[in-house]
């Protein structure tokens, strides 16, 4: 049996009620080739992992990144002025911000939207609904922060919602967490504030969670469902892969079962980069909150 909700959370519960319009929308983003020499699967050779290394893109191309946009009502507008772009982790897409387990425990978008907050919730490239490319040369850790930085300029110059928007609150979990990391370094100016949840720096401990994952090709684990999905993209096997992954400490059996079911991929690609993403950000000087487990020490 569930443990009961603390009252302190059911008398908030209107956060799930919390008035508001959303809409879905399709976000073209692009990325220009910086690296040297020709890339493809049929000459494959160390070069791809010397580029990959130094954080180049390997392909220009045009995307199109799923986002899904939540106005509060204007009532409740408190911080017009303040949009929240939510990045989603590695295996997971943007619907995690919107979870229907528990809403009003877990619940992003709800809660603020209930606080005032605008939220832009998006499909990292190779992720939920947006653009598939191919899965190592194109979905690599540079390429995400070089398709959100250029989210962001469109989001200032109001190319999104017709909207220029003047304060911009990243929020990253996991690795949506090290890309903002990356992207304070890269593209200082680019966010207002840093919101990183579930990142590390200490890479002792980010590889043994990695791999116990047991990810495989989605489409190997089920055909069905993923087949026609490029066998570059990748996701856990099995739920108790997923569990040793992605959680610890005390959760509730249930979260495990619909986190599962509600999986998404990663890719070669990614796989082999994310940590590159771990810099230090000297330049970066705007406020940054931390939300990290109670046993992780990150050396900032």
């Amino acid at each position: 049996m569930l443990p009961q909700v603390p009252l302190y959370l059911a008398a908030l519960s209107n956060w799930t009620q919390a008035p508001s319009s959303c809409q879905d929308l399709r976000i073209p983003v692009s990325v220009e080739k910086n690296a040297e020499g020709e890339f493809s699967h049929d000459a494959y050779n160390e070069d791809v992992l010397f580029a990959l290394a130094g954080r180049k893109i390997l392909v220009s191309n045009t995307y199109e990144m799923d986002a899904r946009f939540c106005m509060p009502d204007d009532d409740q507008n408190l911080h017009a002025d303040t949009l929240q772009l939510l990045v989603h982790g590695a295996s997971f897409n943007k619907n995690m911000w919107d979870s229907q387990l528990e809403p009003e425990r877990y619940n992003w978008v709800r809660r603020m939207n209930y606080e005032g907050y605008p939220t832009l919730a998006v499909d990292l490239i190779g992720s939920g609904n947006s653009t598939f490319p191919d899965g190592l040369f194109e979905v690599q850790s540079q390429m995400y922060v070089e398709t959100i930085h250029h989210l962001i300029q469109k989001l200032r110059n109001g190319e999104v919602d017709g909207r220029a928007w003047d304060k911009i609150v990243l929020v990253g979990f996991s690795i949506g967490g090290m890309l903002a990391n990356a992207l304070s370094q890269q593209y200082p100016d680019d966010a207002d504030a840093l919101v990183l949840h579930a990142i590390t720096w200490d890479t002792s401990w980010i590889y043994p969670a990695f791999l116990s994952g047991l990810q495989v090709s989605a489409a190997q684990v089920d055909p069905e469902k993923w087949g026609h999905i490029p066998l570059t993209y990748q996701t856990q096997s099995t739920r108790e892969g997923r569990r040793v992954a992605c959680f610890a400490g005390s959760y509730e059996e249930n979260a495990v079962e619909y986190d599962f079911n509600m999986r998404d991929f990663d890719t070669l690609g990614a796989a082999i980069t994310f940590t590159y993403l771990l810099v230090d950000a000297p330049h970066y000087t705007r406020p940054v909150f931390l939300g990290i487990g109670e046993r992780e020490y990150p050396s900032i």
